[in-house]
């Protein structure tokens, strides 16, 4: 329960975030003792490795020039055990900061999947898949990258400050030159990310819109070839390619310059110490030995300097990747989560239509507008944020939080998507002996028969090797195997002929007794058994669009 309470607590602080700083805080914030662990054995690391050239100054001076054996021998051995330290202190570092990056990346990937179902419910609108792709993989790695990047970085800007003092400590102008170039780096460098930043954030739009085209014509490439819509779709996807490469291309100049300062600032800096540190020896001023160390120092910072500005890339990816997880859901404005007691019971009412739906009951809606009336049960399965005027027993429906709403209430719309696997796999029923009941009821048994007879039978992806009415049959038997207390269904059976629907109504009336179901169909098979009919009939949607147009003209009750 902790573990839950923790995972639902930083779900809650991603939604709060409205801006993209603010997403990359709060996706830091779960890990922040892994990587504080990790921040401090990597600057462990950078300390002995920056460290090392010390030593070496007091080897050549106090050993090598004065012949002194036992101090070589001395200094030497320190340096070898110092030398131990440092890949202990990476390991543990790269360890918890690649676990606090993992962990990460599955807390936003939840949080999308919860996001993902509040957006279809709040509006009906489906995300695309190549967005989604794009969002789950490419966005949420960019910033759960953040990790390493803020790891990365304290290690790099400890061994930075740390090598510089101690160069300042051989001779100041030694570190001057250091610091000159860091001012000179980041004049350079801090326009290159702003503009790598806005070109790395087209691309992404344009590698989306590339991938969803993709998805689509995946999806419907049977479609399109039996209607000969292959060369057009193809030419759009080709053009978008093009976009996409091109926009590449743009992000590829100012991340050139950036891995181009990435390569020369180094070597830059090494160029400039070891000259300045000659011309020091050769006058004296500084000793051989020192002279050792301050070059050992410029080799350390060739490779920690370099890391900071491969750092500041991969913030401005981050950075661009947080945005775009922000926009894609708007996060804060969906269904809140419930802070009250779960409801148990009572009759669901619909202040908006005035539909009100019995406990227990199997209650069919008639409309003359069955997308409005399916409007109403949206509402109902909690859906449509806090002001959707639906309550539960007497209680706001916003009492329960969609996770809660996911165990209470099912909604089955005839836009339910069939993933691919085994017919188990499919109708995810606690059991078999469930499993196959639910088939029964949906009269979907000729499902079973045509997967071979097994519950093992493939299934592919949108159920494509069924007929329009397997499909739908086959829906309906997953949403009865789940066994919520709440169903609602939006026209079950429009796909079934008469004596097929006249079964499944009387079926799922027998099996769902006890338990609120509610059926959206203008069949008379469903009024003849239902316990509670409510006829909606349309009105005029008024000019402020506040109405769904439906209202209750007459209840009917009655026992089969």
């Amino acid at each position: 329960m902790p573990v839950q309470r923790d995972v639902a607590a930083a779900r809650a602080e991603l939604s709060a975030a409205t801006s993209p700083w603010g997403f990359v805080a709060r996706v830091l914030r779960p890990g922040a003792g892994r990587l504080a662990v990790a921040v401090v054995a990597l600057g462990a690391a950078a300390v002995v490795h920056m460290v090392l050239p010390w030593f070496l100054a007091r080897i050549v001076d106090e050993g090598l020039v004065a012949r002194d054996r036992g101090a070589l021998l001395s200094w030497s051995l320190g340096m070898f055990v110092v030398s131990l330290v440092n890949p202990v202190c990476y390991v543990i570092g790269y360890r918890q900061m690649a676990l606090a990056e993992a962990e990460a990346q599955r807390r936003t990937a939840d949080w999308l999947t919860d996001r993902l179902g509040e957006q279809a419910g709040r509006d009906g609108r489906r995300a695309a898949a190549g967005d989604m792709v794009n969002l789950v993989t490419g966005d949420n790695q960019a910033t759960a990258s953040m990790h390493s990047a803020v790891g990365h970085g304290a290690m790099n800007v400890i061994a930075f400050v740390l090598g510089t003092v101690l160069v300042w400590r051989i001779h100041p102008w030694l570190g001057i030159t250091l610091g000159l170039g860091v001012v000179a780096t980041t004049l350079i460098a801090g326009p290159l990310l702003g503009r790598l930043q806005r070109r790395q954030r087209d691309y992404r739009d344009e590698l989306a819109d590339l991938a969803g085209q993709a998805a689509d014509v995946t999806a419907g490439l049977r479609v399109l070839r039996g209607i000969g819509g292959e060369q057009r779709f193809l030419r759009r996807y080709r053009a978008q390619s093009r976009r996409l490469r091109d926009s590449a291309y743009r992000v590829t100049d100012p991340s050139s310059w950036v891995q181009a300062l990435q390569q020369a600032v180094p070597l830059a800096y090494l160029a400039a110490v070891t000259w300045l540190g000659a011309r020091l020896a050769l006058s004296g001023t500084i000793s051989v030995g020192e002279l050792s160390g301050a070059f050992g120092y410029a080799t350390g910072l060739i490779m920690y300097s370099g890391s900071l500005l491969g750092n500041a890339h991969a913030v401005v990816a981050a950075h661009v990747g947080a945005g775009r997880l922000v926009a894609a859901f708007a996060p804060g404005r969906g269904v809140p989560r419930g802070g009250g007691e779960p409801v148990r019971g009572g009759d669901l009412c619909d202040a908006r239509t005035g539909l009100v739906v019995p406990a227990g009951k199997l209650t069919v809606v008639v409309a003359d507008r069955t997308a409005a009336a399916a409007a109403a049960l949206w509402r109902l399965a909690g859906h449509d944020g806090p002001d959707s005027g639906v309550t539960w027993g007497g209680r706001p429906l916003t009492a329960l939080g969609p996770r809660e709403m996911s165990g209470q209430v099912m909604l089955l719309a005839d836009d339910d998507y069939l993933f691919a696997g085994t017919l188990r796999d499919v109708l995810n029923a606690s059991d078999d002996a469930t499993a196959l009941t639910a088939l029964d009821t949906s009269c979907a048994s000729d499902v079973l028969v045509q997967l071979g007879g097994t519950l093992d039978g493939a299934v592919t992806d949108r159920g494509r090797n069924l007929s329009g009415g397997q499909r739908q049959r086959l829906t309906l038997a997953r949403a009865l195997a789940a066994r919520p207390p709440v169903l609602l269904a939006v026209e079950p059976t429009s796909a079934v002929d008469a004596t097929t629907e006249a079964r499944i109504a009387e079926r799922v009336a027998a099996a769902r007794r006890g338990r609120t179901t509610v059926v959206v169909s203008s069949s008379p098979l469903w009024s003849a058994a239902a316990d509670h009919v409510v006829p909606l009939t349309g009105a005029e949607r008024s000019a402020a669009g506040g109405r769904d147009g439906l209202v209750v003209t007459r209840a009917r009750k009655g026992a089969r």
